[in-house]
């Protein structure tokens, strides 16, 4: 059993969140080790990979870098076989190339001086008035690793939160996506709603390159089968798409602020933290912006003491910029998890009404829907003869019982 080594901070999980935190920390002098499990970074992963073209920039990252198509829309699919399209005319969104965007982001953090340890899984991790100390398993044994500061950047089943006493509500969306080959005939996310494909998701195809994303999530039911279901229903697809599936992959999507995402001499970031848009479950950009605070705020504490006091900024940092993200987000989603089938092909439909369209396409934005929360909300009364008073109240109401 290899003996003791020491860093200011152990970052368990190697992903997006987890390099982009460990890189922030190996600029500003501070000794970084990265722990991930899997033989490489970027693998495996379970993600439409869509990243809004502007919002990504302002934590110094640009997605062109990564793009493989440039969405212009996007296509809702309802459960009555109607579909509505919403489009700009301009490019709203990157769909990147996952693997290669995390393996970046881990290639700057090693620049920064931050070191990776590949194929090394941490089994158990305590705290104490010294530190904090991990056991890790290696393919040459045992290791025991001790720092000042442990971050779990270990996604939704996150080790770290569990061992911690982080995890407040564990109730993740099982996600199933398939990648399959074909010629892309469009630029828009197509997105189906229907209670006998998901009553608390969504499936979505997304043209990716050479590929088109196909995945689907739930909280019940095996996402296998619903993504069996999605894919025969998604006329889109070439002939015979069963045949033609390069990839599958699974995963999980956290429920947001279902963890507290600090303690003494730990924090949690990414899926880890349950830093995902509540309506979409996209968390690349939602979540590199509250890694971005995390790095403020750990370096600020490792200079002084990393105790629960001082890293509980971080929580109250992330509330401020986004606190209302989460709390609309989450009351328009369990929104959508209470209409039927008919409920939500009404609901579509609204979409096409002139001012409702007019409406949407003016304040919606790829990374902060509250954006268009706020703006429906506003112009709530001045909507009752689009949308008849009956129906407004009813969304009104589901909106409000949360």
């Amino acid at each position: 059993m290899a003996g003791y080594e020491m860093d200011d901070v152990t970052i368990v999980g190697g992903g997006p969140a987890g390099c982009f935190l460990g890189e922030n920390l190996a600029k500003k002098g501070f000794e970084v080790t990265i722990l991930e499990e899997h033989p490489e970074i970027g693998q495996p992963m379970c993600c439409a990979g869509i990243l809004g073209t502007e919002r990504l920039k302002e934590i110094g990252l640009n997605s062109e870098d990564w793009c493989l198509t440039k969405l212009r829309g996007g296509i809702f699919h309802s459960p009555s076989g109607d579909s509505v399209e919403l489009t700009r005319d301009q490019i709203e969104a990157h769909v990147i190339d996952r693997a290669k965007f995390d393996r970046s982001l881990a290639e700057k953090a090693v620049r920064a001086g931050a070191k990776i340890k590949l194929r090394s899984r941490c089994k158990e991790i305590s705290r104490h008035d010294a530190g904090v100390s991990l056991k890790v398993k290696t393919p040459g044994g045992i290791e025991n690793l001790k720092s000042q500061i442990a971050v779990g950047a270990d996604g939704t089943n996150s080790l770290v939160a569990r061992n911690c006493g982080l995890l407040k509500n564990f109730s993740p969306k099982a996600c199933a996506q398939a990648e399959i080959a074909g010629k892309i005939e469009t630029h828009k996310a197509n997105v189906y709603l229907g209670n006998d494909l998901s009553r608390s998701f969504f499936g979505w195809v997304v043209p990716s390159g050479e590929v088109y994303r196909v995945g689907i999530g739930d909280k019940k039911g095996n996402p296998l089968r619903k993504l069996i279901k999605l894919i025969e229903r998604a006329n889109l697809l070439p002939q015979n798409p069963g045949k033609k599936i390069v990839r599958f992959t699974t995963g999980l999507i956290p429920e947001p602020s279902g963890r507290k995402i600090y303690g003494d001499r730990v924090i949690l970031v990414g899926d880890a933290a349950g830093h995902v848009k509540p309506l979409t479950g996209g968390g690349l950009y939602l979540g590199l912006s509250c890694t971005k605070i995390a790095s403020k705020i750990a370096t600020k504490a490792l200079e002084d003491e990393p105790s629960e006091e001082n890293l509980e900024e971080y929580e109250n940092a992330v509330q401020e910029k986004f606190g209302q993200e989460f709390r609309l987000g989450n009351r328009a989603r369990k929104m959508l998890e209470k209409m039927s089938d008919d409920d939500l092909s009404e609901f579509l439909e609204l979409m096409t009404l002139p001012k409702i369209r007019e409406l949407i396409l003016e304040h919606a934005a790829f990374d902060r829907h509250s954006d268009l929360f706020k703006a429906l909300i506003k112009e709530g009364p001045s909507l009752i003869e689009a949308v008849g008073a009956r129906n407004l109240m009813k969304y009104v109401n589901w909106f409000t019982d949360i």
